[in-house]
């Protein structure tokens, strides 16, 4: 049976230009991120996970994106965070806000890299998208802090909750 367990949950009162989950502990199996979140951008806006405060060129991503009837799906490497948190923006209505689920594997592994998958939405301005992005940070730490961090502040009434998970 799978265990789930919320870790922390962050309800912003007022914006905010990042959101920052410290000392997780290393005893789950992965970290699952569940986002509610809405951006100062007059679109939507990507929100970057930094892990352990690494602002270096070390993580990749990878996006397919749906967007009306057009697909598109691309690739960047030498990043300073993860790609594939989507807030919506401020040109849409106070109701709206973007989805996110961020699967962190294996976090605690300090034989590998830490790979992640993400599912996200966001409501723009002429309809929606739809995200599915994943992602590699190149280094062999485990996970202790993990950082949202954004060029537009995560707004008001956002919410951001850590779970851990672990297979039995």
């Amino acid at each position: 049976m799978a265990v789930i367990e919320a870790i922390s949950t962050t309800y912003l009162e007022a914006d905010a230009a990042t959101v920052t989950f410290s000392s997780i502990p290393a005893t789950y199996e992965h970290l699952q991120l569940r986002c509610s979140i809405r951006t100062s951008a007059s679109n939507r806006a990507s929100v970057t996970l930094v892990f352990n405060g690494d602002t270096g060129t070390n993580y990749t991503s990878h996006r397919i994106l749906g967007a009306a009837s057009s697909v598109s799906a691309g690739g960047w490497s030498g990043l300073a965070g993860l790609m594939g948190v989507e807030g919506t923006g401020g040109d849409s209505t106070a109701a709206d806000y973007g989805v996110v689920v961020a699967d962190i594997l294996d976090y605690a592994n300090t034989n590998k890299n830490t790979t992640c998958q993400f599912i996200s939405g966001a409501k723009i301005a002429t309809g929606a998208d739809l995200f599915v992005h994943s992602g590699l940070w190149d280094a062999t730490a485990a996970v202790h802090t993990i950082t949202l961090d954004g060029s537009y502040n995560s707004l008001r009434g956002s919410e951001f909750t850590l779970y851990g998970l672990n297979s039995s």
